[in-house]
C-alpha cells in the first residue's frame, strides 16, 4: 500500500491499485471478483463532441487510427476517473449495420475489464440506435473479440456501406481480421 495515500486523487489511488497485479486476480470468498470493475470510481457514459480531443489523444497513445473520425458520424462510450478519460469505444452507424472501432484503454488501467464494459455499453447503445450487426477490423485483438462472441468472416462479406468506409478501404491493412457480431 502507498505510505500516505490521503493526499492522492482517486485517479492516482486507482492507478496504484491497477499496477499491483495481485489485485487484478483477487477474488472474494463467495467467488465474485474483488469489485474494481464494479467500482464507483469509474464513470461510463456516452461520449460527446467535446470529448473528441481526449479520445484522439488516447487513440494516438494506443497507436490506433483516428484521422478519419468525423463528429456526427461517430458514437462513443467513454470511461473516466476524476474527469480523466481512461478508455473509449466507438462505432459508426450505417442503417442497421455498424462499424465498431476505436476500442482503447489507457495502459495504466488495462486488465481491469474496462474494455469489456466499454464494449457492453457500446452494444447497448448500438441496439438503441437500431443496429443489428456490427463489424470490425483488427490486427491484434482477434482472440479477445472471439472470446466475446464475435465471429471471423471474410472481409468481402461486409455490407457495401461498411466496405466503403475509410477504415475498410484505406486505413486497415488487407491482412486485418474481419469480424462480425449479431446484436
Amino acid at each position: 500500500m502507498i505510505a500516505d495515500d490521503s493526499k492522492l486523487s482517486i485517479q492516482e489511488k486507482y492507478a496504484d491499485i491497477a499496477k499491483r497485479s495481485l489485485i487484478r486476480v483477487q477474488y472474494s470468498c463467495s467467488g465474485n471478483s474483488s469489485g474494481f470493475e464494479e467500482s464507483n470510481l469509474i464513470n461510463y457514459r456516452t461520449g460527446s463532441v467535446e470529448d473528441l480531443p481526449k479520445i484522439f489523444k488516447l487513440l494516438g497513445e494506443c497507436e490506433l487510427p483516428y484521422s478519419d473520425i468525423v463528429p456526427g458520424n461517430q458514437n462513443f462510450v467513454v470511461a473516466e476517473i476524476d474527469n480523466t478519460l481512461i478508455g473509449c469505444a466507438g462505432f459508426e452507424v450505417y442503417q442497421e449495420n455498424g462499424l465498431f472501432r476505436s476500442l482503447a484503454v489507457s495502459p495504466d488501467y488495462r486488465n481491469l475489464k474496462i474494455a469489456h464494459y466499454l464494449i457492453e455499453k457500446s452494444l447497448l447503445l448500438g441496439q438503441e440506435q437500431g443496429i443489428q450487426e456490427l463489424f470490425l477490423l483488427t490486427t491484434t485483438a482477434g482472440s479477445f473479440f472471439d472470446k466475446l462472441g464475435w465471429k471471423v468472416i471474410d472481409r468481402n462479406q461486409v455490407p457495401e456501406k461498411i466496405g466503403n468506409t475509410s477504415e475498410f478501404s484505406l486505413i486497415c491493412p488487407s491482412a486485418a481480421i474481419c469480424m462480425k457480431y449479431q446484436l
